[in-house]
């Protein structure tokens, strides 16, 4: 009962904002950002390692450049989901655009799944809206880890079900594709996969912005043996509250352990290097080395 309270608590107080235009929440993102920054100095420490260890050809003056257009990124990011809430789709294909959503419709008509891989990178809530720029008859749905407080699992689930997609648990994943399949639905799976693995069993490893870097290849593992179409979203800020998404088709080195995983990377670090200040660098992603993984 207290958890039903708490949701129906949070939920009105989200939407009671969600209604005012963006130029006013961008206004209370204008005011937390220096709150965020200078006085609770949200995981500042965390942010700065990853830019110095990432760009080591970059001076200070420019990592503190970075660094403060992240945290401004980060606060508008905030509003922008909760604004969820309370968003027309009209408004939500001109803030967010696919430009060749075409690809998904020329490749549809095998019936294969579609494995969407994207990053951290921009507002990535409202990749979701993919659903708005594809046929209908496509299954929208996206892989997630269920979050350990209930209250914040279900808030967070109906932000991403705004647009019909379904979110299925990371150890459902398989069985739950299988009988979308089975059901002649055709699915269109999101997968964010740039955070850090589990630490067991060891992951595979690569270079990613100038790191040793242990990555996520359960995805490719489970696309492969689905035969799904991998495919990437590269994400571009082209103004304040505006993302353009642009799908690629990941073309696989050959010859390398999990290639689509890591050419996926690949893909991702360009665009990180492009706009560095739209990825997410307050996450713990290199808190693990490879040493650590040997102690066991």
């Amino acid at each position: 009962m207290k958890e039903k309270i708490l949701l129906a608590l949070l939920t009105f107080i989200l939407k009671s904002i969600a209604i005012w235009p963006y130029r006013v929440l961008y206004f209370l993102s204008d005011l937390i950002y220096p709150l965020l920054y200078h006085v609770v100095r949200y995981r500042r420490k965390v942010v700065h390692a990853n830019l110095v260890n990432s760009f080591p050809e970059k001076s200070e003056e420019e990592i503190k450049d970075i660094e403060r257009k992240f945290y401004r990124h980060f606060c508008d990011y905030v509003m922008e989901t909760v604004k969820l809430m309370h968003v027309s789709d009209d408004q939500m294909r001109r803030r967010m655009r696919f430009t060749n959503s075409g690809l998904i419709e020329e490749l549809r008509k095998d019936g294969r799944p579609f494995f969407v891989y994207l990053g951290h990178q921009g507002n990535w809530e409202y990749i979701t809206s993919i659903s708005l720029w594809t046929d209908s008859s496509l299954s929208g749905c996206q892989i997630y880890h269920p979050l350990s407080n209930k209250v914040m699992e279900k808030l967070v689930y109906r932000l991403r079900a705004r647009f019909n997609t379904t979110g299925i648990p990371q150890k459902s994943a398989l069985r739950s594709i299988l009988t979308m399949m089975k059901e002649g639905k055709q699915p269109l799976l999101g997968l964010i996969a740039d955070q850090r693995p589990q630490r067991y069993p060891e992951p595979e490893w690569m270079t990613f912005l100038n790191q040793d870097t242990p990555i996520i290849t359960g995805g490719e593992t489970l696309g492969r043996r689905l035969d799904a179409h991998f495919i990437y979203g590269s994400v571009k800020s082209i103004r304040r509250g505006y993302y353009e998404i642009t799908l690629h088709p990941i073309v696989p080195a050959e010859g390398e352990d999990f290639p689509y995983s890591k050419q996926y990377m690949r893909m991702l670090e360009a665009d990180i290097r492009e706009q560095p200040h739209m990825w997410l660098w307050s996450h713990k992603r290199w808190s693990f080395r490879r040493e650590d993984y040997l102690k066991r």
